[in-house]
């Protein structure tokens, strides 16, 4: 299979898979918040029920598929998506603001952050029927960079001495 033909298959996405999307994103929030001392216990049993809630949106949309159309549905699986990564902004502004832990904020914005806003925009750009060539260029070259840039703050010591030893 060729690469056109891979991204014709990638193409046919349904609303539902940002749905799933969100779920996968408020399950790893449950786990890193559980792993994380920075937070309450209750947090990461939030994030939980966020995650089954998206699991019963699931099924509740299988029952009325038919009455709901292909734009209510993306609608409402986007919004669950946007839910989950708002979550994710809003973990790493805790971190930066209320806990003042600004090199765990910046890990965390380096590690998932950044990474799932990336997979997000990634696959909403692959939703639509005409796959932009130049968008996915673009989105994957400013990941580089952003990567790149990221390295630089996380560590910026050591980059500045590689770079000096080359």
């Amino acid at each position: 299979m060729d690469l056109k033909g891979a991204l014709e298959l990638a193409t046919d996405l349904l609303p539902e898979f940002f749905l799933f999307l969100g779920v996968d994103f408020f399950v790893a929030l449950s786990l890193l918040t559980c792993l994380m001392d920075h937070f309450n216990r209750t947090v990461p049993y939030l994030y939980e029920a966020a995650a089954i809630f998206g699991y019963v949106n699931m099924l509740m949309s299988r029952e009325f598929l038919s009455t709901f159309g292909e734009y209510m549905r993306f609608s409402y699986c986007f919004l669950y998506l946007a839910l989950a990564l708002a979550n994710i902004v809003g973990i790493n502004a805790y971190l930066l603001v209320s806990k003042k832990m600004w090199s765990v904020a910046k890990i965390f914005a380096s590690s998932v952050t950044f990474p799932t806003i990336l997979i997000s925009a990634f696959f909403f750009s692959l939703y639509g029927k005409d796959v932009s060539y130049i968008l996915t260029a673009a989105l994957l070259s400013s990941a580089m960079v952003l990567g790149v840039g990221i390295a630089f703050l996380v560590v910026p010591e050591k980059m500045k001495h590689w770079l000096g030893r080359r």
